[in-house]
């Protein structure tokens, strides 16, 4: 009998060891998945932040989510360095055509490291009727997180073949 009631308690003993391990390692792993949840809601943000100053032609939202190195790789191969030659024409022309224009987007991949850097692909059409321009394009976009705030590090526009 005795026997019994010592096999049982072990048995207790050895099955709440058991339980209290996986509870401990899922506690941190919800931690981890809720913190890797909020990063990507950030980092989605931020893309959506560039896309949408861009197209309001917002020049004070759309310079604080370009970052001071940022380049871009243009649709005809141009390379543009640095966050004056980026940001300049695009308010000081884009923003200040005397048409209205367009560009709708939709993000089709993401990926976001650690938190500090991530890559958004978007499939995009400029879209100015009255010129009788609508290009298809795919943006990537890299943004890189510093001091907790997300920033768009590079650009490239490619045009889609019909």
């Amino acid at each position: 009998m005795r026997k019994r009631y010592y096999a049982a308690l072990a048995g207790l003993v050895v099955a709440a060891a058991g339980i209290g391990v996986p509870a401990a390692a899922t506690a941190g792993e919800q931690q981890a998945e809720s913190e890797r949840q909020a990063c990507q809601r950030s980092f989605d943000r931020a893309v959506w932040e560039d896309m949408d100053s861009y197209n309001k032609r917002d020049e004070a939202r759309y310079r604080a989510i370009i970052h001071q190195n940022m380049v871009t790789v243009g649709r005809k191969g141009q390379l543009i360095i640095g966050y004056q030659d980026n940001v300049e024409p695009v308010v000081d022309i884009q923003f200040k055509l005397p048409y209205e224009w367009s560009m709708p987007w939709t993000v089709t991949h993401t990926v976001v490291e650690d938190c500090k850097m991530g890559f958004a692909l978007l499939d995009a059409y400029y879209k100015a009727p009255s010129q009788n321009i609508d290009r298809h394009y795919t943006i990537s976009l890299t943004l890189v997180r510093e001091h907790g705030k997300w920033q768009v590090i590079k650009d490239t526009v490619t045009d889609v073949l019909p």
